[in-house]
């Protein structure tokens, strides 16, 4: 109900047309105006980025789309909100409001987009992971059973590559490790 409200709140033509007013020093040109080119120098780099965070992202498409869309989205509104902010100050939009807002509007859009990323791990049956938390967790594992193996090489019960891993090692001396 609530966000229901805000949703209506945020697409009422008057507070889109402030938020337009508010963020358009950040995207202005050298001349003073919005076009087309300089909203694209602005966002390019954003939405590069995002794509950097989705392609190194583990998990699938979901998990790939979610890193995406709250970096570039996160990086972008970020970076704009403190250029604008910085305007509004009389210092304009520089590298340095765009860096420090497009650096704290990606840690917000992560935030975001892992928990996106958890909520659909939990949805489908999982532990509520991201794909990096997943992938740690599998490779925990491996490492386990590598020292497990290890130590039962060294002491002499089993030997690398034989069958006897497979199957259990009681044989009549108590150890019963499977």
């Amino acid at each position: 109900m609530a966000i229901a409200a805000a949703a209506r709140m945020a697409m009422n033509p008057g507070v889109l047309s402030k938020i337009g007013k508010f963020l358009s020093p950040a995207f202005t040109n050298e001349a003073g105006k919005v076009t087309a080119r300089s909203i694209a120098e602005r966002l390019g780099p954003d939405v590069f980025f995002g794509g950097m965070a989705a392609m190194q992202t583990p998990g699938d498409a979901f998990d790939k789309g979610a890193a995406f869309v709250g970096s570039a989205l996160g990086g972008s509104m970020g970076g704009a909100v403190a250029s604008a902010t910085g305007a509004k100050f009389g210092f304009g939009p520089n590298m340095i409001t765009e860096f420090g807002g497009g650096y704290a509007g990606d840690m917000l859009g992560m935030m975001a987009s892992d928990t996106a990323s958890r909520l659909k791990d939990k949805a489908v049956g999982g532990e509520g992971l991201t794909g990096w938390e997943r992938m740690n967790a599998e490779q925990q594992k491996a490492f386990e059973e590598q020292i497990r193996n290890d130590i039962l090489t060294s002491y002499g019960l089993t030997t690398q590559g034989s069958r006897e891993q497979y199957y259990g090692l009681d044989q009549g001396l108590g150890i019963g490790v499977v």
